[in-house]
């Protein structure tokens, strides 16, 4: 390589053309830091770029475009920017990248860069040690007692009250006919007087009810003080699987008929919404009361921690839904279940029913893979790094076995559960992070202005 070819390739101006002058009047080649921070800005904005701007398309290209996807268009563009010159020809921020030669395999890397952090990181997050961390992230999500599914459907505490006060306030009380609960109650009545094998419990259960009803029309305050017993003593008796379930049932079924009677013979006007909106209110409490059962129910401990079944849940939430359905609208039922299906809790997000619960012997990494599979997937990739390196693939095997099941164990430590709960919640961060750290290395060990080390010039400057 003589003068004339080192002069272009760092891009001197054509000032001195041969011997010793040239090479002193020539800028040296760019330092690896130099070379990170110049030739990976296009790489590194562009990733960003794009990776922002995939988190917007998403919802329009039905997740074609996401985060990563944009990362990877992102990061390509920008790359081919900087090897065609055009970071160079930016008016008022040119600045000299270090390439001298344009290359379609470093343009095809940086776009496939970002797909590699969110990747490891989900298949750091699948390893059966994750799962302790997982759960703790999910309890934080919705809450240790669901309040984040109550919350969709709950009022503000207090609602009914307040509104119930108002309307007695424009000298409008509520009474409520208890025709079909007298009805109800009636006929339980006479099949338990016919019935030789009736529990004294269900006789006493009768007997309070029609004193609640004999007197007539009941104010609202002792209609909701009454229910709210009933409704216990019927999930008593529903817990104990207890005689007189059926019956139980019915009468506190014709109660919420009552009330609906009601509902419907409000007047219009202002009064009346009162009314209705402290009704509504009323039945919704009573929905995030079963709600907030059904998701207590569905918590279990492994190892002593607390953990979260969204699977056990919607299963719960099916079998009650004909009773939701007297104080929800039927898509309000789905979109609980949503909650826990579509919703995406954590950037980029993961929904409630992909986290497994933890094993009842997480330590020995028995999770939601057996440990035949793991072995033969760290066995595989171990024995695959060894093969790329000219090896049998024993060794890497084994040792891809053991590190397996080592970090398994360390993710189940509370260093382990954070660092799960991080990538969880803070995804797209990992995510960046880990893509600039590629980009840079990736331009850091790209060669750069080729040098020949036998030019006679140069050894001439170097003594």
């Amino acid at each position: 390589m003589g003068v004339a070819e080192l002069r272009q390739a760092i891009k001197e101006p054509a000032q001195p053309t041969t011997g010793v002058a040239a090479l002193k009047g020539a800028k040296p080649p760019l330092t690896t830091a130099q070379k990170i921070v110049r030739g990976g800005a296009g790489s590194m904005i562009g990733g960003a770029l794009g990776g922002v701007g995939g988190v917007f398309a998403a919802p329009f290209t039905a997740g074609v475009i996401n985060p990563v996807t944009g990362a990877m268009i992102g990061s390509a563009g920008g790359e081919a920017l900087t090897q065609y010159g055009g970071m160079e020809r930016l008016p008022g921020v040119g600045f000299e990248t270090g390439v001298t030669e344009p290359s379609l395999v470093q343009i095809a890397l940086a776009g496939l860069l970002p797909m590699v952090p969110p990747v490891a990181r989900r298949f750091f997050t699948s390893l059966p040690g994750a799962a302790a961390g997982a759960q703790q992230f999910l309890l934080k999500s919705l809450g240790d007692k669901g309040q984040r599914v109550i919350a969709q459907v709950a009022p503000v505490p207090g609602t009914v009250d307040a509104l119930f006060a108002q309307a007695r306030a424009s000298g409008v009380t509520l009474a409520i006919p208890m025709t079909a609960t007298t009805a109800a109650v009636a006929k339980a009545s006479k099949e338990v007087a016919k019935s030789k094998y009736a529990p004294g419990q269900e006789r006493l259960l009768i007997t309070q009810s029609q004193a609640f009803t004999e007197s007539g029309p009941v104010s609202f305050d002792d209609f909701r003080i009454n229910q709210v017993d009933l409704g216990a003593r019927v999930r008593a008796l529903a817990r104990k699987r207890g005689p007189g379930l059926g019956r139980a049932t019915q009468i506190l079924d014709a109660t919420w008929d009552d009330l609906n009677v009601v509902l419907n013979q409000l007047p219009s006007g202002q009064t009346g919404e009162l009314l209705r909106r402290g009704i509504d209110a009323y039945k919704r409490e009573k929905a995030a009361e079963i709600l907030k059962t059904l998701f207590i129910t569905s918590r279990r401990r492994r190892i002593g921690q607390l953990n979260f079944d969204a699977d056990a849940f919607i299963d719960k939430l099916d079998r009650r839904r004909e009773a939701l359905a007297k104080f929800l609208p039927d898509d309000e039922i789905d979109d609980v279940i949503k909650l826990m299906t579509t919703t995406k809790l954590g950037r980029p997000g993961i929904t409630a029913v992909k986290i497994p619960t933890m094993a009842k012997t997480p330590q020995l990494g028995f999770e939601t893979m057996p440990f035949a599979a793991r072995a033969v997937v760290g066995a595989a990739i171990g024995g695959g790094v060894e093969a790329a390196g000219g090896g049998v693939g024993v060794v890497g095997a084994a040792t891809g076995i053991l590190a397996t099941e080592a970090l398994s164990v360390a993710l189940t430590t509370a260093p382990g559960r954070a660092l799960v709960q991080s990538m969880l919640r803070n995804g797209l961060t990992w995510d960046q992070a880990g893509t600039l750290l590629l980009q840079g290395g990736r331009t850091a060990f790209t060669p750069g202005d080729k040098v020949r080390l036998d030019n006679p010039d140069l050894k001439q400057l170097l003594k």
